[in-house]
C-alpha cells in the first residue's frame, strides 16, 4: 500500500475503501498473532491519510450502498410536480366560484393565518420544547476521565518462570475492594430500594386520592345548592317566628298551597318543578291528660298536657274532631286524617327537630293534585279542629323533580311546639340525583369509581401481606388501622351506592304505579345521606394519611417527634381546658338558659363558649341582658382561657419543639428523599444542591468517588500487571 498512490486508482473514495480493507485485515491479523512489539494506536491512526477519517469512510459506505433510480425519473418528477399543482389549481378555482367572493376570501385568509400561525408560533415552539426535552432528558453521557493505564511488556527471562503463580495471585490487582467502600455501596442499594418504594407510595396515594375526591365531588351536584335555597325561599317567605294554631292553617293557605300548585299542571310555581305523586299533612299527638297538675293549682288548672314524647306519643283512631275512638278492627280508609297510621304503613322515618325527635307515623291528610282540592281537605281539616291543643308536631311532605338539572328534591316543613302554644317552622331538604346523566361527566366519574375499586383492592392485598407478616402486632400500629378503617369505611361506602340504587328504583317504580298517592323518596334519601357521611369521613381520613407521608419532610418529622414528646403536658392541658369550659358552660346556661336561645341547653352554651375562644361571639345580647355579671363572667372566661391556659398550651408545644431541635438526630428516611430527590434532579440535568451527607458520602460526588476509587485501583495494579507480562502471558 505504500508503494501505491492515489493516482493509480480513478476516485479518491476507492483508494480509501482499500485502504481501510487492509487496516482491518491488519487488525484481526494483530488479535490472533503475538508480536513483541504492538502498533501503536497513534501511529495506526496517523498511518491513515487525513480524507480517510473513520466519518469519511462510514459516509462513503453508506453512499455506496444506496441504490440509485434511472437518470429520466427526473422527468418523471418534474411531471408530477406540474400535474398536481394544476389539478390543485383547479379544483381550488372551482370551489372558488361554488364559494363566492366573500367565502373565498374567508376561506383564504384563514388558510394564509394557519399557515402563518403554524410557522412563526407553533413550530418554533415544537422545537424549543423538544430542545429542551433532548437536553435535559435524553442527553449524551460524556466519556469518563479514566487516566490511560499503560501495561508494559518485557521479554520473558528464565527466572521468572518459577515465581509465575505466586506473584500473579499475591498482586493486588487480585485484591477485593476495601469493606468500607463494599458497605457504602450496600447501604446505597439499599437506600436506592427503599427510594423506589418510596416514589411508588407516594404516586400510588396521589392516584388514589385523585380517584377519591372524583367520586366524592362526582356524588354532588353545584346546582343541588340553588334548588334548595329556591325553594326555601318561596315556601317560608314572610313567616313569623312563632305561630299559634290559626297561624299554621294561615301559612299552608297563603304560602304552602299557591306555591305547590302553580300554572301548570302538577308542577310548582316556577313552573320546572314536577310535584312527584301527591303532597301531604302529618300531625303527631300526645294524650291527654299526660301530666300531672301541681297539688296547690288543681282548682285553677283541670287539664295537663305533656311535650312531645314516644312514651306520650297517641296512636289512637277518631272520628272527626276528635270524639270517639274507634276499636282497632274496624277498617277506615288510609286517607282519612283521623286514623294513626304507623311509620312501616308510610314508609316513612323518624325525624330528628328541633325540640324532639318525632316518630314517622301520625294522622295524615293528603292534599290532592290540584289547588282546589287542597284548599277543600285545608278547610275540612279547619272545620273539624284537626288541630288542638294536643298537637305536638305538624308536617309538609312533598317531592318535587326538576329536568333542567336532573334532581329529586325531598322537601319537608315541620311546625313543631313544645307545649306553650306556639309554633315554630322548620324545613329539611334533601336533594338526590336518582336519574345519571349520560353525558362527559358521569362517564368520567363511572372511570374513577372503577379505579378507585381497583386502588382498595390493591391496598387490601398489601395490607393483607402485612398482617399476614406482623400477626398480631399489625393492630398495634396506629397507620395500620387508618389503613385499615380506610378499607373497611371504603367497602361500606360500596354497599351503600348499591342499596340507594336500588332502593331509588325501588321508589321510583312504586311511584309509576301509583301516581295519585303520595310518593316517598325517605328510604332513598336516607342511604344518600349515609353514602355521602361516608365518602366524607374516607376523604377525611386519607387526609389525615398524608400525615404519615409528611414524615419525609425534616420540619414535619420535627413537629411530630415534638408532639410525640410533650403529648403527657399536652393532655393535661387539654383536662385543664375541658374543666374550665364545663363550668363556665353551666354558669351559662344556669343564668342565661331561659332567655338567650344560644345558652338554652348545656351543649349549645358549650358551643357558644368554644366560638368565644375563635371570635366568633355576640357580646351585645349578654350586656343587653345583664351589664355587670355578663361583663364579669365572659371577661374572666376570655382572660383565664385565651390570655393564661391557652398560651401556656402554646408554651409547652414550644419548649418540646426547641428541646427535640437540641437532640434530633437524622432519620433513614430523610437520606432516602435525599436519594430520591438528587435522582429525580439528575434525570433533568438539574444540579440538586444539598449539603447534607449521605452514607458518609456526599449525594452528588457518590460518583466521582467512585470512578477515583476506580482510577486508584488500576494504577496500583499496573505493577502487577506488568510482572504478569514479563512471565510471558
Amino acid at each position: 500500500m505504500n508503494q501505491l498512490d492515489t493516482s493509480s486508482f480513478s476516485d479518491p473514495d476507492g483508494f480509501c475503501q482499500t485502504l481501510q480493507r487492509v487496516q482491518n485485515t491488519k487488525s484481526i491479523l494483530r488479535d490472533h498473532l503475538f508480536t513483541s512489539n504492538p502498533i501503536n494506536q497513534e501511529e495506526h491512526q496517523k498511518s491513515i491519510p487525513a480524507d480517510c477519517t473513520s466519518d469519511h469512510l462510514e459516509q462513503n459506505k453508506k453512499v455506496s450502498h444506496q441504490g440509485c433510480l434511472p437518470w429520466w425519473f427526473i422527468f418523471v418528477g418534474w411531471l408530477l410536480v406540474i400535474g398536481t399543482s394544476v389539478i390543485a389549481g383547479y379544483f381550488t378555482m372551482l370551489y372558488g366560484l361554488k364559494f363566492g367572493k366573500e367565502r373565498s376570501i374567508s376561506w383564504l385568509v384563514s388558510m394564509v393565518i394557519s399557515f402563518f400561525h403554524s410557522l412563526l408560533l407553533i413550530q418554533p415552539i415544537k422545537v424549543i420544547c423538544l430542545a429542551v426535552f433532548f437536553a435535559l432528558v435524553i442527553k449524551k453521557v460524556e466519556g469518563e476521565d479514566f487516566q490511560n493505564v499503560v501495561f508494559e511488556k518485557s521479554e520473558k527471562t528464565p527466572g521468572d518462570e518459577n515465581n509465575q503463580h505466586t506473584r500473579r495471585w499475591e498482586g493486588s490487582l487480585y485484591e477485593p475492594p476495601p469493606p468500607a467502600d463494599i458497605e457504602r455501596m450496600k447501604r446505597k442499594k439499599i437506600l436506592e430500594q427503599k427510594a423506589f418504594a418510596l416514589l411508588t407510595e407516594i404516586l400510588t396515594y396521589l392516584g388514589f386520592m385523585w380517584m377519591l375526591l372524583l367520586v366524592a365531588f362526582g356524588q354532588k351536584d353545584p346546582n343541588a345548592f340553588f334548588l334548595n335555597q329556591h325553594i326555601i325561599n318561596s315556601f317560608t317567605q314572610n313567616v313569623p317566628d312563632s305561630v299559634s294554631t290559626q297561624g299554621v292553617f294561615m301559612w299552608a293557605n297563603t304560602s304552602l298551597l299557591p306555591n305547590l300548585f302553580g300554572e301548570f299542571q302538577g308542577f310548582i310555581t316556577d313552573g320546572k318543578s314536577k310535584l312527584v305523586g301527591n303532597a301531604r299533612l302529618r300531625q303527631l299527638r300526645v294524650q291527654k291528660n299526660s301530666c300531672q297538675v301541681a297539688g296547690s293549682m288543681l282548682t285553677f288548672v283541670s287539664n295537663c298536657n305533656a311535650v312531645y314524647s314516644w312514651e306520650m306519643e297517641d296512636m289512637g283512631s277518631y272520628e272527626p274532631g276528635w270524639n270517639h275512638s274507634l276499636l282497632d278492627n274496624i277498617s277506615t280508609s288510609t286517607s282519612r286524617p283521623w286514623k294513626y297510621q304507623t311509620q312501616s304503613e308510610l314508609r316513612n322515618r323518624p325525624f330528628w327537630g328541633r325540640l324532639e325527635t318525632y316518630r314517622g307515623g301520625g294522622y295524615v291528610a293528603d292534599l290532592g293534585p290540584n289547588l282546589l282540592q287542597a284548599r277543600g281537605t285545608l278547610d275540612y281539616l279547619w272545620n273539624n279542629k284537626w288541630l288542638d291543643e294536643y298537637t305536638r308536631a305538624v308536617f309538609a311532605e312533598f317531592t318535587v323533580y326538576n329536568a333542567n338539572v336532573n334532581l329529586f328534591c325531598i322537601v319537608t316543613f315541620l311546625m313543631e311546639t313544645a307545649a306553650v302554644g306556639a309554633f315554630r317552622l322548620y324545613s329539611e331538604l334533601q336533594i338526590v340525583r336518582l336519574y345519571q346523566a349520560m353525558d362527559g361527566l358521569y362517564f368520567s366519574v363511572m372511570v374513577a369509581e372503577i379505579l378507585y375499586l381497583l386502588f382498595i383492592l390493591y391496598y387490601m392485598f398489601q395490607q393483607g401481606k402485612l398482617m399476614k407478616q406482623q400477626r398480631w402486632s399489625y393492630f398495634k400500629n396506629k397507620w395500620n388501622l387508618l389503613e385499615l378503617s380506610i378499607i373497611l369505611l371504603s367497602w361500606s361506602a360500596v354497599a351503600l351506592f348499591i342499596k340507594r340504587t336500588l332502593l331509588g328504583n325501588r321508589d321510583l317504580a312504586y311511584y309509576q304505579n301509583h301516581k295519585d298517592q303520595f310518593a316517598s323518596f325517605y328510604d332513598t334519601a336516607t342511604a344518600d345521606i349515609m353514602l355521602q357521611y361516608s365518602i366524607a369521613f374516607l376523604v377525611l381520613l386519607s387526609n389525615i394519611k398524608l400525615w404519615h407521608l409528611l414524615r419525609l419532610n425534616p420540619k414535619m418529622n420535627l413537629i411530630t417527634a415534638a408532639l410525640r414528646r410533650a403529648s403527657t403536658h399536652i393532655f393535661l392541658n387539654l383536662v385543664v381546658i375541658a374543666i374550665i369550659l364545663v363550668a363556665y358552660a353551666v354558669t351559662s346556661n344556669i343564668i342565661y338558659g331561659w332567655e338567650l336561645a344560644s345558652y338554652k341547653t348545656f351543649t349549645s352554651a358549650l358551643l357558644t363558649l368554644i366560638c368565644l375562644q375563635i371570635g366568633i361571639f355576640n357580646f351585645d345580647e349578654v350586656l343587653n341582658d345583664d351589664h355587670l355579671i355578663g361583663g364579669l363572667l365572659f371577661g374572666s372566661c376570655t382572660i383565664l382561657l385565651t390570655f393564661v391556659v391557652l398560651n401556656l398550651f402554646v408554651a409547652v408545644i414550644l419548649v418540646s419543639l426547641e428541646e427535640e431541635q437540641k437532640q434530633h438526630k437524622p432519620s433513614e428516611e430523610e437520606e432516602v428523599v435525599d436519594l430520591l430527590l438528587n435522582n429525580i434532579c439528575s434525570l433533568f440535568g438539574i444540579r440538586y444542591k444539598n449539603e447534607k451527607k449521605l452514607m458518609g458520602l456526599d449525594v452528588n460526588g457518590s460518583g466521582a468517588l467512585a470512578v477515583n476509587n476506580s482510577r486508584d485501583f488500576l494504577n496500583t495494579s499496573s505493577a502487577d500487571v506488568n510482572i504478569y507480562q514479563k512471565t510471558g502471558h
